[in-house]
């Protein structure tokens, strides 16, 4: 099922993905990025129907384009080998380019220097991220922490850290980056806000991940014309799985956008979003992962119970869950998302074994407990704003 959302002037098939029209450059045919490069890159494999459209497009425009950035230049992930037989849905009667090369390609790092304020669970997994996949690396990131044990944890990684934010921490940080990460806990944004302001230049581009603030807020905390960007992003980062939205404010330029969907690209999906959209964005993707840590452990539990050994339950439920989430994506021939009831009602033979498990999960209202838990989040998020 595919259905195309208009966001900022761009059409997907891809649920309501969409790209910038500040993205579009590849689609000119003058992004530096070839179509075959990204298509190998793990947002691509999360979302292959989505880069295939927009492929489609560039192509007709010329063989080398894709919305990208300078420091996107080469694929997003660089420990993957590439494999033309999985990975690559461009056949060569569809370019004039060369066969790609066989091998892993790495990502070339973003110059500007890139701080953290506030560096919790999220925050490390985008500087591990981000190093990772080689966008960034440790000499270019720093960080300013409260916690004396978190400024521990990121000096043993390697990072130059600074100290509380409100006794310095925060000029220092201003003072040794381009691009200021705010990571701190929505409720003590505003005194955080307060002590970065006067260090704010207009070289900064700051990126808030705090849930629920919005644009207009940040934007009235900083100085007047401040770039900022608002970005959503979840813990599956960490592995390069991360499924990130972002809003680009009302300052923010071209350049801000593409750095800013370089950086989260580099963990994952990342897609632009309007921010009457965020707080959805927030109840799904946002909070999704520990859903979906429930799911898996209740079916362990299941498994545990119905006589399998721990270890294994825990490894074919978790396994289950990740191969049939791509099973959504991988399955359609035309590359098209595949709609789950599709498939379930494939697994489901008359009068067989899952039909009756499915029938207990409709009797014990699992569906609607993760649409209220979706809801519910999404609404929590509506309130710290």
């Amino acid at each position: 099922m595919a259905v195309g959302v208009a966001v900022h002037g761009v059409r997907s098939v891809c649920s309501g993905i969409a790209v910038p029209q500040r993205h579009q450059a590849g689609l000119r045919g003058d992004g530096p990025c070839a179509p075959k490069e990204l298509l190998r890159s793990s947002a691509s494999k999360l979302c292959a129907p989505f880069y295939k459209t927009l492929l489609s497009q560039g192509q007709r425009h010329s063989s080398k384009g894709f919305p990208c950035c300078a420091g996107l230049a080469q694929s997003i992930e660089n420990k993957r080998a590439y494999n033309p037989a999985q990975a690559d849905p461009v056949s060569e009667s569809e370019t004039d380019e060369d066969p790609p090369p066989k091998q892993s390609l790495s990502l070339s790092p973003l110059p500007d220097r890139i701080g953290f304020i506030g560096a919790g669970q999220m925050g490390e997994a985008l500087i591990r991220g981000f190093c990772k996949s080689g966008v960034s690396s440790v000499e270019q990131i720093s960080a300013s922490v409260r916690s004396f044990d978190r400024q521990r944890a990121l000096s043993n990684l390697g990072l130059r850290v600074y100290g509380n934010a409100l006794e310095g921490g925060a000029a220092d940080l201003a003072a040794n980056s381009e691009i200021i990460f705010l990571g701190v806990k929505p409720q003590y944004l505003d005194t955080i806000l307060e002590a970065l302001k006067p260090h704010i230049l207009p070289s900064h581009l700051v990126i808030s991940i705090a849930a629920g603030i919005r644009v207009a807020s940040l934007e009235a905390a900083l100085p007047e014309g401040t770039r900022v960007m608002r970005v959503m992003p979840n813990t599956p980062c960490l592995i390069g799985q991360a499924a990130s939205a972002y809003v680009v404010g009302t300052h923010a330029t071209d350049d801000d956008a593409q750095k800013t969907y370089a950086l989260m690209s580099s963990v994952g999906l990342a897609l632009s979003v309007e921010e009457r959209m965020m707080d959805a964005v927030t109840g799904l993707s946002g909070s999704g992962p520990a859903y979906v840590f429930v799911m898996v452990e209740a079916l362990a539990d299941g498994a545990v119970a119905a006589g399998l050994p721990r270890d294994k339950a825990m490894a074919l439920a978790a396994q289950t869950v990740a191969g049939a989430a791509r099973m959504i994506f991988e399955s359609s021939e035309d590359g098209s998302i595949t709609h789950p009831a599709v498939l379930k009602d494939k697994v489901a033979s008359p009068a067989g074994t899952t039909i009756n498990g499915i029938a207990e999960l409709e009797t014990s209202g699992v569906r609607g407990a993760l649409i209220r838990a979706v809801r519910a989040s999404a609404k929590r998020s509506e309130e710290l704003g």
